[in-house]
């Protein structure tokens, strides 16, 4: 799929002229809706420099909605999954400012999409336990709490809860 010239969001591949906006979507994130709920020292270490080196290695793994040139988010899919799931949305990131325009919507229909058509039925995705913007997001895609796990950043392991999509009915 190619940019729409008319201004339209689309969703398609990453290319590597993406992973600076990539970049620059995650540190922002991280940084906005995780203060509060990640330590603070963790989070003012997050660089878009280092970030960047980072997506230039792994790019070629996500899905960016744009509009043009400008990235508003992006998937990462993975498709070996967790017990009991065959794949997993193992990221999901909307532009901050760009929150709650249908982006977010629009590229989880697009991971389950491309996870039905590879003949998948189970999905999963992680967030943080804390995370109620992120929790009532995933609920309200009709995800259901099925298991609990912890996640190391810096110096802490932060309570993670997995939803559950069933894709074949």
């Amino acid at each position: 799929m190619v940019n729409d010239d008319r201004g339209r969001m689309i969703i398609r591949e990453a290319t590597r002229e993406d992973a600076r906006q990539i970049a620059e979507i995650v540190v922002e994130d991280w940084k906005m809706a995780y203060r509060g709920i990640i330590d603070s020292d963790y989070l003012d270490s997050l660089s878009v420099e280092e970030r960047h080196q980072r997506e230039l290695q792994r790019y070629r793994q996500y899905r960016v909605a744009a509009v043009g040139r400008e990235i508003l988010g992006f998937t990462w899919n993975g498709m070996a999954g967790d017990e009991g799931a065959d794949c997993e949305i193992i990221a999901l990131y909307v532009r901050y400012a760009r929150r709650k325009s249908g982006t977010g919507r629009a590229l989880f229909q697009d991971s389950m999409d491309i996870f039905r058509a590879a003949g998948r039925k189970r999905m999963i995705v992680w967030c943080l336990r804390e995370n109620a913007e992120a929790r009532k997001f995933y609920e309200r895609m009709g995800g259901e709490a099925w298991k609990t796990g912890t996640h190391p950043w810096g110096n802490r392991n932060y309570d993670m809860i997995a939803y559950l999509y069933r894709l074949d009915g």
